[in-house]
């Protein structure tokens, strides 16, 4: 299970024609330690998670935050099952982590205003 050690809003983007906002989020995961969690308001007047992402470019190599080429990686099968279907469960879980992680809801709210 991918758990939460750390959470903090970076700034809102467009990610595919969406406004969210970026949370950068330290997890237990030893192979992806830092992600990036992309939310949008949701009608339920709570957030939806649109998108994980991982930066998988060798920092030996690529030492800048660079997010012009393709070692972004998407981590939703973090929460895929064995049949290849999501954990929704899971999912749900990780979200509520971040949201309650800190002052996480609050910049979200903050930020994503209409």
């Amino acid at each position: 299970m991918i758990e939460v050690q750390h959470a903090s809003f970076r700034r809102t983007a467009h990610r595919n024609g969406r406004f969210c906002g970026e949370v950068q989020v330290t997890t237990n995961d030893a192979r992806t330690p830092v992600v990036l969690v992309y939310f949008t308001a949701s009608q339920d007047n709570d957030y939806d998670m649109v998108d994980i992402l991982a930066n998988d470019a060798d920092t030996e190599i690529d030492w800048y935050d660079n997010n012009l080429h393709q070692a972004f990686a998407n981590r939703n099968e973090w929460f895929e099952t064995d049949e290849m279907k999501t954990d929704w469960g899971e999912r749900e879980s990780f979200k509520e982590q971040v949201l309650a992680y800190g002052s996480v809801r609050e910049d979200l709210a903050r930020e994503l205003v209409d």
